[in-house]
């Protein structure tokens, strides 16, 4: 189930894993904020999940990053789970990067509940592409 949907033009990012981090960071702060006491990730990057997931990646020039992943991970929810899936099933995060692209530097939107359309054709997508 969708409970919210983000985009947004990062500033100052150093590449693709960063900006990923970055924006599951803040998935992690808006389900937070919504009171979600469980909450599932999923991501389409073997070394984010790898990342989140083990100390390997700490001392690196993310690792302040990965850490603070960890540690809201760890304080605000009483499960986790995080989800490797292909790239080609991960359409509704490519929609909304593609979306924030246009958004002017440093400008985010969050959608509850209610969600534009072509949000909710790539969940409309998502779950009726078939699994393999």
């Amino acid at each position: 189930m969708v409970m919210a949907a983000g985009t947004g033009n990062l500033e100052r990012v150093s590449s693709a894993l960063h900006s990923e981090a970055l924006a599951m960071l803040y998935a992690i702060n808006i389900a937070i904020q919504m009171g979600c006491n469980r909450v599932m990730l999923e991501t389409d990057s073997v070394q984010l999940k790898n990342a989140v997931r083990t100390e390997e990646y700490d001392m690196s020039t993310l690792g302040a990053v990965f850490k603070d992943i960890k540690f809201q991970l760890h304080v605000g929810f009483s499960g986790v789970s995080i989800v490797s899936c292909p790239r080609s099933c991960n359409v509704v995060a490519h929609s909304l990067a593609a979306y924030g692209a246009k958004l002017e530097a440093g400008i985010s939107d969050i959608w509850l509940g209610q969600f534009p359309d072509f949000v909710n054709d790539a969940v409309a997508g998502d779950l009726s592409s078939p699994v393999i």
